[in-house]
């Protein structure tokens, strides 16, 4: 225990009324608040070990307004407010920690996640965050909060920038975590878990949780950002991801979990070492993950069948062979018609990760992905628009093939265009992106195939969230305008 702990609340910012109700609103309920943050969850659980005191509110899932949640401030009176965020709810951090700053002037504000450890000096420019982590922060946080408490240098902690004399000061960079074995669970029992709703394709064994094994990826898609993580892949062991489905299982009465990795197949070695645990402990869970075409084999699948996987999803991106090797996916076509022919023989119902827009995208090569997507037996798609981001290696050269034609981080939210390839139009690109969808879902064999999954009445509930979604995303006219 430290010799004189702290009061940290961490947050995730509410989002606005606009927004909730806005044309992307049931984008961001089912898919962006549909899984507890787990990186705020993990560094609570490090500072609950240290024996600080940590609240946790996820004001985005609990629908709270920015009014609310200074409510929620007020009554756990903290010493220090960590607030997280991604780019395109930037605005939102920085709307509450002006308003944190407005009505608590002595509370420390610190930011953290994708965004800060992305634009870390743009954020300081706000004025509201009194320092920025960069990186990893279970170790860089509870540093801070020592050295805040004995009154020391904060140019000793690593990882963090902040304004001195009107100068910007970014620290040492702060190594990556190696043992990730040695960082505790996330503080589950700090949110509301019976809020995450899992998208209504994404039964059927409910209640469903996500759950993060392992951190970084060594593969260079032009599209990927590796801001916080970066391209050093470490993993937690087999027993202790077990041991967390375990907890999971137990604990939380969880009957599915979604491992949502950057990268949870990085070899056939761990995810065999991983099944051969689950089995070998005789746990009974259903649990779905992400696959590359290039590394899977239908051995590997068997044993994930065997250890209670019941999904693999597959990064496919485009289903153009000349689109695959520009964005460096390392995978082609035949590859992944092999896995996924594999994985829909053993029953795990693959889904498929699509992208429209690349860099070198024309309308033709995305009709090709259209046609080569309804050509795989997939049960499910997600389908998103290319959204360049600063720090990915798209970011230096989209200029270079067609228009980036909004620097509004708020609309970087891979729904809508922001990027336009040479040759297509920001309409036609919509368009294309809502045909995807249409022209995959609407046919027999998708619906026989969600048909044969149904198990019981809620499930015929979920589908109709599903076709609700579906209908006002892509099939009916979507209204126009801002989400603010």
């Amino acid at each position: 225990m430290p010799d004189n702990p702290a009061s940290v609340l961490l947050i995730n910012p509410p989002i606005t009324k606009a927004q909730r109700e806005g044309p992307l609103g049931l984008i961001f309920k089912n898919l962006y608040f549909n899984s507890p943050p787990l990186g705020i969850a993990t560094i609570a659980a490090v500072l609950e070990r240290d024996g600080h005191r940590v609240g946790l509110l996820d004001a985005a899932v609990e629908e709270i307004t920015l009014e609310e949640t200074i409510e929620r401030v007020r009554k756990f009176a903290p010493e220090v407010i960590g607030v997280t965020s991604t780019t395109n709810f930037s605005c939102n951090a920085i709307e509450l920690a002006e308003k944190i700053r407005e009505s608590f002037p002595g509370i420390t504000i610190v930011l953290g996640g994708p965004h800060a450890s992305a634009y870390p000096e743009s954020c300081l420019s706000s004025k509201c965050f009194d320092y920025v982590c960069i990186g990893e922060g279970e170790i860089t946080l509870p540093e801070l909060l020592a050295c805040l408490k004995k009154g020391g240098n904060p140019q000793e902690v690593k990882g963090l920038a902040f304004v001195r004399d009107g100068k910007n000061i970014i620290t040492e960079k702060r190594p990556f975590i190696e043992d990730l074995d040695s960082i505790p669970m996330p503080a589950r029992h700090l949110l509301p878990i019976e809020k995450y709703i899992p998208m209504p394709n994404d039964g059927p064994y409910l209640p469903k949780t996500a759950m993060v094994s392992s951190r970084g990826c060594p593969f260079h898609c032009i599209f990927c950002d590796h801001g916080v993580y970066g391209h050093s892949y470490r993993s937690e062991s087999p027993k202790r991801i077990v041991d967390e489905m375990e907890v999971l299982k137990n604990k939380f009465g969880m009957n599915d979990i979604a491992f949502v990795d950057s990268l949870f197949m990085i070899s056939v070695k761990r995810v065999t070492d991983i099944c051969d645990e689950i089995i070998r402990r005789g746990l009974k869970i259903h649990w779905t993950c992400t696959t590359r075409a290039n590394i899977a084999t239908r051995q590997v699948f068997e044993k994930m069948k065997e250890a209670g996987c019941w999904r693999v999803r597959i990064g496919i991106e485009s289903g153009n062979d000349e689109v695959l090797k520009f964005i460096r996916k390392e995978l082609n076509k035949d590859q992944v018609r092999r896995v996924v022919a594999d994985a829909d023989a053993l029953g795990l119902h693959p889904k498929g990760f699509f992208m429209v827009g690349h860099p070198i995208d024309t309308k033709e090569t995305v009709l090709e992905t259209i046609e080569f997507a309804k050509s795989l037996p997939l049960t499910d798609v997600t389908v998103q628009v290319n959204t360049p981001m600063p720090g990915t290696t798209q970011w230096d050269i989209v200029k270079d093939h067609g228009n980036l034609i909004t620097s509004d981080f708020e609309d970087y939210t891979y729904w809508e265009p922001v990027f336009v390839p040479r040759n297509m139009t920001r309409e036609e690109l919509n368009d294309l992106h809502r045909k995807f969808y249409r022209s995959f879902y609407l046919r027999p064999i998708i619906v026989w195939r969600h048909l044969k999954m149904l198990r019981k009445i809620s499930d015929i509930r979920r589908y109709g969230r599903a076709l609700a979604i579906l209908l006002s995303m892509f099939i009916l006219k979507r209204r126009k305008g801002k989400m603010r």
